[in-house]
Order: structure tokens, then C-alpha cells, then sequence
């Protein structure tokens, strides 16, 4: 858990500090489906890919 934090905490400074605020969106999307894709399965991500949302 401590990892996970560390890792949130890098991309939050490095959005920060280079000012590229259109890639929060972007990531935030990435965390999303990943959890998705560890709780549910694949199958409730690739439902999403194939619907074009």
C-alpha cells in the first residue's frame, strides 16, 4: 500500500511541476480501468474497449 501511495504522490508532483495538467484526465482513466481490470477481470474492461466508450 505504501508503494501504491508513493507512486500516486510521483505522478500528482510530476503534473504539478511540469504544469501538464491535460495528462490528470489521461491517468486517473488508466488507474480506473486497471482497477477494473484487477477486481472484475478483463472481461468488464474489454466490455468498455469494444462499446467505443
Amino acid at each position: 500500500m505504501r508503494r501504491i501511495r508513493f507512486i500516486a504522490r510521483e505522478m500528482l508532483h510530476l503534473v504539478r511541476a511540469h504544469k501538464m495538467y491535460f495528462i490528470a484526465p489521461i491517468l486517473f482513466t488508466l488507474v480506473v480501468l486497471t482497477i477494473l481490470a484487477f477486481y472484475l477481470g478483463p472481461t468488464a474492461v474489454l466490455t468498455f474497449i469494444y462499446a467505443g466508450l
